[in-house]
This record gives C-alpha cells, sequence and structure tokens, in this order.
C-alpha cells in the first residue's frame, strides 16, 4: 500500500506523451514529473490512485544517458515543452513508439507487420525555433502585477516568459513592443470578468516575413476606433487611444502587415471570440508552403511548423500518387491546404470543412494560386455525403444547401479520399461513407494516435489493409505527434458461383463437397 509523501526508488523504464517517466514498483506503475527513461531516482509519491501513483522527482541517483541540460530555464513549470529535458533522438523513438503501441493496442494491428510497414520517423534538423504561432495570455498575478507567459502545467496561473525558444526569433520582439506598453500606457488586463486585454496572438509568415498581431480583449468591436475623428482631435475612447500608440510602435519592426483586435467578452476559457476588426494594415498575411501561396487571417487554422508542414505534405503526395488522372476528396480540409498542395497532379479535388470563414479563405486560396480544378463545401463531412445524389459511375450531383433554388455543382467520384481530421478523429458516419464510396486508397493523416488506431481498425476490417505508416515531428520538444498512413482497397475474394437446376440443397453440398 502507498500513500502521499512517500519515498520509493524508480528505474525510468518509459514515458509518456505528457513527458513523465514511468517505472514500476511492486507491479505499480510510477509516472514521474521531471525523469527522463534510464533515470534512476529516489520518487516522492504525489497522489496514489487504484491503478497507478503520480510521483515527483527527489534525488536523481543515476542520470539518463539519453537526459540533456534544458535551453529553456522555464521548460520544467511551462506547460508547453513536455519534452525538452530529452535528447532529440530518443524524442524521436518515444513518438514512433507512441504511435506503433495505440495501433497494436487500440488499432488491434500486428506487431510485426507494423514493423514492415512503418516507414523511419520524420524528424527535424533544427528542432526549436519552428513555430508561426503563439498565444500569449495576459493576466494580474498574486502580487497584483501583470504577466505575459504561458499556463503552468494543468493550471490556468500563468508562468511569466520572455522567450520561446519553439517560436521564430521575429516573434520575439512583437513580444517584447507590447510588455512595454501594456504598463506604459496602463492598459486594462482582463481578470474575473473584469479588464480587457486577454490574450495576443501572433502569427509569421516563415517564406514572406509577415507578421500578424491579434489583441484579444473584452470590448465590443464598436468600442473601437483608432482613427482621430478631426472634428475633436481625439480618439473615441481610452482603449481606441491605447491601440493607435500601439499600432505606431508594431508599424516600425519590419514585416508587420496586420493589427486586428477580436472581441470574446464572455467568461470562458475558449480564446478568440467570434467577431475580429481589422486596426491597421490587411486582414491577412501571407506564406507558401512549396509553391502554393496561403493567405491566413487570425482565425485560420494553418500547421504551426511550416518546415514540417512540406515534409508533411510531401509524404501524403507520395502515398497518394497521384498520376494527373485521379478525383481526390480533400475531407476536413480546413483552408484548403492539403488538396490545393495536391491539385497540380490530380484531375479534380473536392474539399469538405465545417468551418464556413475556413472554406471562405480555401476559395480564396483557390484563387490566389490560380488553381481552377478544386471545388470546397461548407458542412460536416458526414453531412455532405449523406446529401449526395449518384448520377452514373463518372460522377455525382448534389445541392450545396437545403435551398432548393441553389445551384447544383458536379463532383466527380473519389479515386482518393484524405482526411485530416480534428484530435477526436473521423465521425462515424464519416467512416461509413468512406466504407460506402470505396476509393482506391484512403490518405489519413492524424494529430491523435488514439483516435487514429481506432479509425484505422474499423476502415481495415474489411475494406482496406494497412500499407504504408509514418510519424512526423510536427511539434518538437512535446509530445505531440502527427501520423500518415496508406491505406489501400483490398483485393475482393471472388464469390463461389454454382448452378443447382434441379437438385436438392443437400445434394448440391454433396456434389461440392466431393468436388
Amino acid at each position: 500500500m502507498y500513500n502521499k509523501n512517500d519515498r520509493i526508488e524508480l528505474t525510468i523504464e518509459d514515458m509518456s506523451v505528457n513527458g513523465e517517466g514511468i517505472g514500476h514498483h511492486n507491479n505499480m506503475a510510477f509516472f514521474v514529473k521531471g525523469a527522463v527513461i534510464g533515470d534512476r531516482i529516489i520518487a516522492g509519491i504525489t497522489k496514489v490512485k487504484k491503478s497507478m501513483c503520480y510521483a515527483r522527482v527527489v534525488d536523481i541517483i543515476e542520470k539518463s544517458p539519453y537526459r540533456c541540460t534544458e535551453k529553456c530555464d522555464k521548460a520544467s513549470p511551462c506547460g508547453g515543452c513536455q519534452l525538452q529535458v530529452l535528447d532529440y533522438s530518443k524524442q524521436l523513438e518515444l513518438k514512433a513508439n507512441h504511435v506503433k503501441n495505440n495501433l497494436i493496442r487500440i488499432g488491434g494491428f500486428d506487431e510485426e507487420n507494423l514493423d514492415f510497414v512503418t516507414e523511419p520517423v520524420i524528424g527535424m534538423e533544427e528542432p526549436y525555433y519552428y513555430r508561426n504561432k503563439l498565444q500569449i495570455p495576459v493576466g494580474i498575478d498574486r502580487n497584483g502585477d501583470v504577466v505575459m507567459g504561458f499556463y503552468l502545467s494543468h493550471s490556468h496561473d500563468i508562468v511569466p516568459v520572455n522567450k520561446c525558444y519553439l517560436s521564430h526569433p521575429a516573434i520575439e520582439n512583437v513580444l517584447a513592443t507590447i510588455r512595454d506598453w501594456i504598463p506604459r500606457e496602463k492598459v486594462s488586463v482582463y481578470r474575473e470578468g473584469q479588464g480587457v486585454l486577454r490574450h495576443i496572438l501572433i502569427r509569421y509568415g516563415f517564406h514572406t516575413g509577415q507578421i500578424m498581431v491579434c489583441l484579444v480583449g473584452n470590448a465590443k468591436l464598436e468600442e473601437i476606433d483608432t482613427e482621430k475623428p478631426s472634428k475633436h482631435g481625439r480618439y473615441k475612447n481610452r482603449l481606441s487611444s491605447q491601440l493607435a500608440i500601439l499600432i505606431d510602435n508594431l508599424k516600425n519592426i519590419d514585416g508587420m502587415t496586420s493589427v486586428v483586435f477580436n472581441s470574446n467578452c464572455k467568461n470562458t476559457n475558449v480564446i478568440l471570440g467570434d467577431e475580429t476588426k481589422l486596426i491597421w494594415g490587411k486582414d491577412t498575411i501571407t506564406d507558401y508552403i512549396g509553391d502554393k501561396a496561403f493567405n491566413i487571417s487570425a482565425k485560420s487554422f494553418y500547421q504551426v511548423n511550416p518546415v514540417q508542414t512540406k515534409k508533411l505534405y510531401d509524404k501524403v503526395a507520395e502515398y497518394a500518387g497521384l498520376t494527373g488522372g485521379e478525383n481526390v476528396w480533400d475531407l476536413y480540409c480546413g483552408i484548403g491546404t492539403i488538396g490545393i498542395y495536391l491539385s497540380d497532379k490530380a484531375s479534380s479535388v473536392f474539399g469538405v470543412e465545417v468551418v464556413s470563414q475556413a472554406i471562405e479563405d480555401a476559395i480564396n486560396n483557390a484563387g490566389l494560386n490560380n488553381i481552377d480544378n478544386v471545388q470546397f463545401a461548407t458542412g460536416k463531412v458526414e453531412d455532405i455525403i449523406r446529401n449526395i445524389r449518384w448520377s452514373d459511375s463518372t460522377g455525382v450531383y448534389r445541392c450545396d444547401s437545403q435551398d432548393s433554388k441553389a445551384e447544383e455543382i458536379t463532383v466527380a467520384k473519389p479515386d482518393i479520399i484524405v482526411v485530416d481530421p480534428p484530435r477526436k478523429g473521423c465521425d462515424s458516419e464519416c467512416i461509413n461513407a468512406i466504407l460506402e464510396l470505396k476509393p482506391k486508397k484512403v490518405v489519413y493523416v492524424s494529430c491523435n494516435p488514439s483516435t487514429l488506431a481506432r479509425d484505422l481498425q474499423k476502415l481495415c476490417e474489411s475494406e482496406y489493409k494497412l500499407s504504408k505508416v509514418t510519424p512526423v515531428d510536427m511539434f518538437s520538444q512535446t509530445g505531440h505527434v502527427e501520423t500518415v498512413c496508406l491505406l489501400s482497397k483490398t483485393q475482393s475474394k471472388k464469390k463461389e458461383s454454382y448452378i443447382t437446376l434441379d437438385v436438392e440443397m443437400e445434394d448440391y453440398y454433396r456434389i461440392k463437397n466431393e468436388g
């Protein structure tokens, strides 16, 4: 029996996706914050549960050969980097094993076959400074001082951070400017329903150098006007005046392209509100994946690691094996990045996404790249597919809305379906629709190995086989991993056909068995 504050000696044998070291004592599993695989430690128990215990490192008896010095002195308390203390090559191994173990445990796939179809994890040459987006909470600490940083692990307390080693260095200059502006201009900071400034979101275009700053605040958009009225020579209110001063400071930073204000007046943990207002510059920035340009708004979903995104999409293209004549469906398409990236080698691309703003961005991005063989529809994937009215073997026709006057569009039947769902995975009806459509290939992109394994198990029960698996490290120094899988259509077995004529059924089976 174990109790809180007991101390035991452990050898760390594995690590969890949250970066905790895992050891065993008398058949009980211990999850130890700050421990690294290969460490021999004294652990202090912090929580006891029925089948496991949580603990902290009290003393390191013998350091692991995989333990390394953290770049950031806030890496341990900050909830952003779970694996910075672990050698990068071991991080890659840990993530590959995480994908494999989920496919075995949840998906029921054979380990030997998995080893055969799994390709080496795609890592980074420089596993730092890769993020093109940073979301910084702003708050008041227990001493009443304004703090900017990241949330303490499993908490809403903010760890003050001046430099993030995962984000591009250009973002650091922007944060410094805002950090100076808040106390100097006595900007009201949100706390328990009161105050204005809640979060700062910064986007950076790796290939263009363009920067967007999105200030998230507890204020209605009609309250904000950074243009001085000529009649009075004054701003609309104090907040407008403060924002105008910040804009004057920000626009001197190289690459500054856009400053927007997002209104979030709800008492919620959700970062962004529903409405956004441009207060300086353009309402989007532009970046590239390969030779394809994408306009990115404050609320656009866009992969945070552009270096690895190209490698990820190249792997998707490799698995799709397009020759120019295939029709591709891109489900959960977001702002259309994967479909647009594949469009050069496809006959047609049809993208589906539930977020209407994302589809607007996708249509604009197709136009930005002068692509005319892509179409997009707004709605839940399962609803769009369910409402399709089949025409013939070469195409389908469907209505874009419930409006009977809505224009019908022609969409080619899919040869290849690409899915890139959120962490919860594909909706069960989407899985069923894929099984009914029976494309030659399914390329599944996943950010969650457990829901990936669940969905692949369903898809591979009858129609498909798992042909290729590649883990991709999109989130270095963290426990997250992206995975690309190729599912190939299985060869259906020919059903035996027998003519019974007037022979009774018992005679039929006797004749069949006798050959």
